[in-house]
């Protein structure tokens, strides 16, 4: 079907829903690129500036921490961004998968390295949001 190592990363279906559904040029390996691609550079991206935010804030004291009206907020989106980070621990280790149309058992590589990418850079929200008390309000 294809080059090996990429047929044993993405495990496509030859006459699965996404090769005869899809009219791309990625034909059945369209969720392997999407979640590989776009979003897993997206998640790297994010990765990277959450944690130079974090680098940033903790080496220098002059730069301003930035909090909302009462630290209740901070917290409260610390809460929201844990949450986001459990999402897809919850789903790799439930082996849920979101392009599982085919009926296949188990996830795809792609898909555990989708879910680990994706919950670094969202646990990388945590500490941005629920870090020091010298900050400086916003709203």
């Amino acid at each position: 079907m294809g080059f090996k190592p990429l047929v044993s990363y993405c495990r496509p279906v030859e006459n699965g829903v996404w090769a005869t559904a899809v009219e791309n040029e990625f034909g059945p390996y369209t969720p392997c690129a999407t979640d590989s691609i776009v979003t897993g550079i997206s998640h790297v991206v994010l990765l990277g500036a959450c944690i130079y935010r974090i680098w940033v804030s903790k080496k220098d004291i002059k730069v301003e921490r930035f909090k909302l009206r009462s630290n209740i907020y901070n917290y409260w989106l610390g809460l929201l961004a844990l949450c986001s980070a459990v999402e897809p621990l919850f789903r790799l280790i439930m082996g849920i998968s979101a392009f599982n149309v085919d009926g296949e058992t188990g996830l795809a590589p792609y898909e555990v390295c989708f879910f680990l990418h994706t919950f670094s850079s969202t646990c990388s929200f945590v500490p941005t949001y629920t870090c020091g008390d010298d900050t400086r309000e916003i709203f």
